[in-house]
């Protein structure tokens, strides 16, 4: 299992899948052919339908800008994965090569050369059953199984996603005017502050200070604004809703900071084993496994045992089944940003709840439910995945 490094990035919004992805994709092809001539790219499922939304041939173009090159969208042939890309490369000594790159979330590709090309093995384990069976053996807290096998600099990397994640928080509420693209979304999380300093204790409230960090980091990711993917850019916002549900309960930064290295262990886990891309599974691989990692952050940080962690987790994902992704028009703004706000709450009420029901009663595990939301995804129509060709998608007017 790789690391939680792959977990938390940090980059432009809107799109892991669909703009870091595809430029991860084009570095590793300029790498690898350093005397390109031609590129063509062909982009196929999820990519070719909600590319334009995504701004997926804006980054391609931006990547590929000292090469000449061409972008389709083919919307008709059919692949195993629907974020594949094809590269058909020309070179300077007239010879054509081919590769397919898939974007598989997160910012994270496979290619022929390696399986993920962006991370190597760090743990041993990679079902959260052998992760608990590890550290009652070893008699550790899930935060120090992470530290154990991701070494001395991932407090260090944290601290920088910790701050990259307020920092994108000010600005986000800072911020004012219309999101990019043609459905003239105005910025909300702004005039939601306002409207809290005006409200009789309405700094105090805690959920409504929550909603307000999500829609703000959620507005700056559909702006591709820096964020950090939290297991994706569209579900950005989920945990900054929760992290300030915690710095308003008072919990101290460093249990703050070991609720997201375990933030990060639950993410990773759901990425090796089932998946974190809407285009694959729907939203409930994307703000369903964000809602996950926060319930087990804030179930850190109230130093929770390993089992009730684990449980705040498992309830707030199985929660979260079914869920579909259908951004209208394609672009990362409805449901995607009101919804990070909807999620962080969920992310609180699931710690909640394990924390009342005893762990030990639990008959369905993590793992479970990992296996359960692969196989939910794989059973919802394709209109439902990423290609906004059903539900808001289809209905909403634009």
């Amino acid at each position: 299992m790789r690391s939680i490094k792959e977990i938390f990035v940090i980059g432009h919004g809107p799109s892991s899948s669909h703009t870091m992805g595809p430029a991860f994709a084009c570095e590793y092809i300029l790498k690898k052919y350093p005397n390109a001539h031609f590129i063509k790219v062909t982009l196929y499922g999820s990519l070719a339908l909600t590319g334009k939304g995504h701004l997926t041939d804006y980054i391609i173009n931006l990547e590929l800008k000292e090469v000449p090159h061409i972008i389709q969208f083919d919307k008709i042939t059919r692949t195993k994965h629907p974020n594949t890309m094809r590269f058909v490369i020309e070179t300077e000594d007239k010879h054509t090569y081919r590769e397919n790159v898939i974007s598989v979330g997160g910012g994270t590709i496979l290619t022929k050369d390696s399986p993920f090309a962006l991370g190597e093995s760090v743990y041993p384990h990679k079902h959260l059953k052998d992760i608990l069976k590890y550290c009652e053996k070893e008699k550790i807290t899930l935060t120090e199984y992470v530290e154990r096998f991701e070494g001395p600099d991932i407090r260090d990397y944290i601290e920088n996603v910790y701050k990259a994640i307020e920092e994108c928080r000010q600005r986000g509420i800072e911020a004012t005017g219309e999101l990019p693209g043609s459905l003239h979304v105005k910025r909300k999380a702004h005039d939601m502050y306002l409207a809290a300093l005006g409200i009789k204790d309405g700094q105090k409230n805690i959920h409504m200070n929550m909603a307000i960090s999500s829609f703000a980091v959620a507005e700056e990711n559909a702006a591709g604004g820096v964020v950090v993917i939290a297991p994706t850019c569209g579900s950005a916002g989920v945990i900054p809703g929760a992290i300030t549900y915690c710095e308003m309960k008072q919990m101290p930064h460093e249990k703050i900071i070991n609720g997201l290295l375990v933030a990060g262990l639950f993410g990773i886990i759901a990425k090796t084993n089932a998946s974190v891309s809407g285009a694959e599974c729907g939203c409930q691989a994307e703000i369903g496994v964000a809602c996950s990692m926060s319930a087990a952050m804030v179930g850190v940080a109230q130093d929770f045992s390993n089992n009730d962690v684990a449980q705040s987790a498992e309830i707030a994902l199985e929660h979260s089944l079914g869920l579909t992704c259908d951004p209208v028009c394609g672009y990362v703004q409805i449901p995607c940003i009101e919804r990070c706000a909807m999620f962080a709450l969920k992310a609180v009420n699931a710690a909640t709840l394990a924390k009342l029901i005893s762990a030990d009663t639990n008959k369905v595990s993590y793992d479970d439910i990992l296996k359960t939301m692969y196989q939910t995804g794989k059973d919802l129509q394709s209109g439902y995945r990423e290609t906004s060709a059903e539900g808001l998608a289809r209905f909403v007017k634009r």
